[in-house]
């Protein structure tokens, strides 16, 4: 698979907590998964948004 910035830069991301201010902050997950017909570029990721 041809390298790509925008992926290796989430995949970086993986696991970082960004402090929103007033008790919130954000949550990224990004990692390498088997690509399928259903996630063709091998990867799967989650931003959250959590509350105080």
């Amino acid at each position: 698979m041809k390298s790509d910035p925008g992926i290796e830069t989430l995949l970086d991301l993986h696991g970082q907590i960004i402090d929103q201010g007033a008790g919130y902050w954000v949550k990224l997950e990004a990692y390498r998964v088997a690509p399928t017909a259903e996630v063709p570029h091998g990867i799967r990721y989650c931003l959250t948004l959590h509350e105080p």
